[in-house]
C-alpha cells in the first residue's frame, strides 16, 4: 500500500514539473541562461507587416503578434557575447520541439536590433548546441528594430542640433521635391534649463507646397548609433497614440551633411542612404544671429592653436573672436564661435554663437599669462545668463580633487630654451619604448664601416641654443686616441623641439614638437630632477597632459608611453653643458637672474647668473650691496 501511495506521488511530481517547463520533451532537464538586464523589458516592432510585442524577462523571449507565424514564447539556453552590444542566443520552444537562433544588438537603452533564425527542429534526440543552431541562420540578413514601449528620454545633442530650412521628398507620393521656408527643424540645447526634457526633443515644421497646409511634430529622442560613416537616430512622436505612426528612424551621414533619410514606418532597415528612403529631407542652414564684442582677448593668444582638450581641434583667436573646428572620431565636423562679451581679471565671458543656426548662450574662460606658444586655461559650463557673477563664479568651474589646467598649442611653434639640457645617458620603461629608426628614410649615400665598443641610450641638448632635444634608443660613445667621438655621421632618432614648460601641482611640465611624429607631433612631458646630475622624465601618449602623468609613468592608464631615468655623463670634447629649469617662473630670462656684484677696492660692476654666483661664492670674499 505505501508503496502505491509512494509511486502515485512520484509520477504527480514528474507531471508537474513537465507541465510547468522543467523538463524538455526528452526528459532532459531545463537548463537555462541569464538575459542581460539591458536587454529585458517590453519592445515594439514592425515584422512582415504586423506589429509585434516582445516581452524578454530574465530567461525567456516571449512574441505576441495577431500573425501565428511570428509569434512564439521560447526559453534562454545558452548565450554568447561579443563586445557589450552583441548577444547571440540559443532559444527553445516551451510548448513544441523548435530550436531558434537569434542575435541582438544594443543600439540605445531604447533600441534593439534583431537578426532572428527559422525553427530547427529537434527531431535526433541529440542535444544541440548554439552552433548547431546558428550554423544555418544567416546573419548578413535584414535586421528588425525593436523600440522600447517606455522609453527613456535622450539628450538630443549627439542626434540632431542646429535649426534648418528643409526641403521634402516622399517616394510613395511624388517624384518631386516640396521646398518652402516655413518648412524647419528646430532642435537646440538650452544649456542649464532646469527641465531636462526640453534638451530631449526636437520640432519639426511641415509646410505644403500646394496647400496652405502646416504640420508640426514633436519628436522625442530616443538615441543614435553609428554603422561605418552612416549615423542613425530613433525618434518617438510624443503626441502619437498609434505605436505603428509613433517610432520613426532618421539617417545622416557624416560626408553628406545636406540631406536625411527619413523613415514612414516603425523600421530602421527601410533607409540605405541619406539620400535613398521613403523620405528626403535636403537641409538649408539657418544664419545665427550676430552679437556685437564688448571686449578684448589679450595679444598673445592671436593666432592658431591646437586644443589638446578636444580632439586636436584647430583654434582661431583674433582680437574679439574664437573659432574652433574639430572632426571627431563619429560624425560630421564641428563648429564654435566664441566673442568676447565680458572680461575681470584673467576670467572672460564669451558668447557662444550656437551650432547650425541655434541661440547664443554663454561661457567662462580662465587664462593663465600665455607663453609664446602655449596657452592655458580653464573652461566653466555654458548657462543661458550673461551675468558675471553667475556665470564666472568659480563653482561654475571643474572642481574635482585633480582638475588641471588645459592647453592650447601653437599651430606653428617656435622653439624656445629647453629647461633641461646637456648630455645623459638614460634606461627607459614604457609600452612604447624609443627604438632606432633611420629619420627621413634611407640614406643617399651608405655611411663609413666603424667599431664601436660601446652603445648607450642617448638623450642630448646641446645646440648652442639648447633649444633642440635629440634622442638616440642606440648611441655609440666610443672615442678615438683623441678623445674624440668615432661616429660623426649617424643621426639621432628624434629631435624634438621644446615649445613650453611650466610648473603646475608641483609638477615640471614641457611640451616639445617633432614634426615627423606620425602620432602626434606635439608630446607631454613630466620631468623633475631627483640628483645633482640625475633627471627622471615621462612622455605622454599622445599631445594631452594627462593629469595621472607622473615623472615614472610608463603606461597609458597614467596617460604616458614610457618614461627616462637620465644621467648626465659629459664627456671632454661634448661642450654639452647641463641646465635645468623646473619652470616655477617660465616667463623669466638669462637677464632676469643676473645680479649685480660691486667689489671693495673698485667700482667695477660685475653681471653674473645667480646659478654661477652660488657656485663660486664660497671661493670669494665680497660684498653684495643690493
Amino acid at each position: 500500500m505505501y508503496q502505491s501511495i509512494a509511486l502515485f506521488l512520484f509520477y504527480t511530481l514528474v507531471i508537474f514539473q513537465v507541465s510547468n517547463g522543467q523538463y524538455g520533451y526528452y526528459g532532459s532537464e531545463r537548463h537555462t541562461c541569464t538575459i542581460p538586464s539591458q536587454l529585458q523589458g517590453e519592445w515594439y516592432s514592425r515584422e512582415k507587416g504586423s506589429d509585434v510585442i516582445t516581452k524578454i524577462t530574465e530567461n525567456e523571449i516571449i512574441k505576441d503578434s495577431k500573425s501565428v507565424s511570428t509569434a512564439y514564447q521560447t526559453y534562454c539556453v545558452s548565450m554568447v557575447q561579443n563586445g557589450n552590444d552583441n548577444y547571440t542566443f540559443h532559444l527553445r520552444a516551451t510548448k513544441s520541439q523548435c530550436h531558434f537562433c537569434l542575435r541582438i544588438l544594443l543600439r540605445t537603452l531604447n533600441v534593439l536590433e534583431k537578426i532572428e533564425g527559422g525553427c530547427i527542429n529537434d527531431v535526433s534526440g541529440n542535444k544541440l548546441s548554439l552552433e548547431n543552431v546558428c550554423s544555418a541562420t544567416s546573419f548578413d540578413s535584414e535586421l528588425i528594430t525593436l523600440f522600447s514601449t517606455s522609453p527613456q528620454g535622450k539628450n538630443c545633442k549627439s542626434s540632431l542640433e542646429g535649426v534648418w530650412q528643409f526641403g521634402y521628398r516622399l517616394s510613395h507620393l511624388a517624384a518631386g521635391e516640396c521646398f518652402n521656408a516655413e518648412s524647419q527643424i528646430k532642435a537646440c540645447q538650452k544649456p542649464g534649463n532646469q527641465f531636462s526634457i526640453v534638451n530631449q526633443q526636437f520640432t519639426m515644421i511641415y509646410k505644403s507646397c500646394e496647400e496652405n497646409d502646416l504640420k508640426e511634430i514633436q519628436y522625442k529622442c530616443l538615441g543614435d548609433w553609428y554603422v561605418g560613416k552612416n549615423h542613425y537616430f530613433a525618434v518617438l512622436n510624443s503626441r502619437e497614440s498609434r505605436r505603428s505612426e509613433a517610432y520613426r528612424c532618421f539617417l545622416n551621414n557624416r560626408d553628406d551633411t545636406n540631406h536625411i533619410a527619413v523613415s514612414t514606418t516603425a523600421e530602421c532597415n527601410v533607409l540605405r542612404t541619406p539620400q535613398q528612403g521613403p523620405e528626403r529631407l535636403t537641409l538649408h542652414p539657418v544664419k545665427a544671429e550676430t552679437v556685437v564684442p564688448s571686449c578684448q582677448l589679450p595679444d598673445g593668444m592671436r593666432g592658431e592653436w591646437i586644443n589638446t582638450a578636444n580632439l586636436d581641434a584647430l583654434v582661431k583667436i583674433n582680437s574679439t573672436h574664437m573659432e574652433e573646428r574639430w572632426r571627431p572620431d563619429t560624425g560630421t565636423e564641428k563648429e564654435e564661435i566664441y566673442v568676447c562679451h565680458q572680461k575681470k581679471g584673467s576670467r572672460y565671458v564669451m558668447a557662444r554663437l550656437g551650432i547650425n543656426g541655434c541661440q547664443k548662450d554663454f561661457v567662462c574662460f580662465d587664462f593663465a599669462t600665455p607663453q609664446s606658444n602655449v596657452i592655458r586655461y580653464r573652461k566653466g559650463q555654458a548657462m543661458s545668463s550673461d551675468q558675471f557673477g553667475t556665470i564666472c563664479a568659480w563653482t561654475n568651474f571643474d572642481d574635482d580633487e585633480e582638475w588641471k589646467y588645459d592647453i592650447l598649442l601653437a599651430a606653428k611653434p617656435v622653439a624656445i630654451k629647453c629647461p633641461v639640457a646637456g648630455k645623459f645617458r638614460f634606461t627607459q620603461k614604457g609600452e612604447i619604448p624609443f627604438t632606432t629608426r633611420i629619420r627621413g628614410g634611407v640614406t643617399q649615400s651608405p655611411r663609413s664601416t666603424i667599431i664601436c665598443k660601446e652603445k648607450i641610450s642617448d638623450l642630448s641638448v646641446c645646440d648652442t641654443d639648447q633649444k633642440i632635444m635629440e634622442i638616440d634608443a642606440e648611441y655609440c660613445i666610443s672615442v678615438d686616441h683623441r678623445g674624440t667621438a668615432v661616429d660623426y655621421q649617424s643621426d639621432p632618432d628624434h629631435r624634438m623641439k621644446c615649445i613650453g614648460f611650466w610648473k603646475e601641482d608641483l609638477k615640471s611640465y614641457l611640451i616639445t614638437y617633432d614634426e615627423m611624429d606620425a602620432y602626434s607631433r606635439y608630446r607631454c612631458w613630466v620631468y623633475q630632477r631627483s640628483d645633482l646630475n640625475r633627471v627622471l622624465m615621462s612622455m605622454s601618449v599622445g599631445a594631452f597632459c594627462h593629469s595621472k602623468q607622473r615623472v615614472a609613468s610608463w603606461n597609458s592608464s597614467e596617460g604616458a608611453q614610457v618614461s627616462l631615468d637620465m644621467i648626465e655623463y659629459e664627456r671632454e670634447h661634448d661642450e654639452c653643458p647641463m641646465y635645468f629649469n623646473d619652470g616655477s617662473n617660465p616667463y623669466s630670462t638669462e637677464k632676469d637672474s643676473a645680479i649685480i656684484l660691486y667689489g671693495r677696492t673698485s667700482k667695477a660692476t660685475v653681471f653674473m647668473p645667480i646659478s654661477i654666483f652660488i657656485t663660486i661664492l664660497p671661493l670669494l670674499r665680497i660684498t653684495i650691496f643690493s
